[in-house]
């Protein structure tokens, strides 16, 4: 999903700096060797706001649902290690997920 993102908006690119350019390559072509997507978000809305001049919003939906098969399929904690890391990259505070089960 990561890089379909990237590939959707690959008209930043050539604003990018070559260390931006070598990540957003490595996303965009989900090079295992890109070892920190959990900032994926968060860099593409930096590029998307200095390209466009204003803050991007972005809309989180279903993210349950690949918690739920990780659960289903016993990889429940490094499913919800992914998501938090990823999404408090994002939102930049503590967050809670609703779909979170005890562990």
């Amino acid at each position: 999903m990561l890089a379909m993102l990237y590939k959707n908006h690959n008209y930043v690119y050539d604003k990018l700096d070559p260390y931006e350019k070598t990540r957003f390559s490595q996303i965009r072509s989900e090079d295992d060797n890109c070892k920190r997507m959990y900032d994926a978000l968060v860099d593409l809305s930096r590029h998307l706001k200095t390209y466009h001049g204003s803050k991007c919003i972005v809309l989180i939906d279903e993210y349950d649902h690949p918690l739920d098969i990780a659960y289903r399929y016993q990889y429940y904690k490094e499913a919800r290690g992914f998501f938090a890391s990823l999404f408090g990259a994002f939102l930049k505070v503590s967050i809670y997920f609703g779909c979170l089960r005890r562990m």
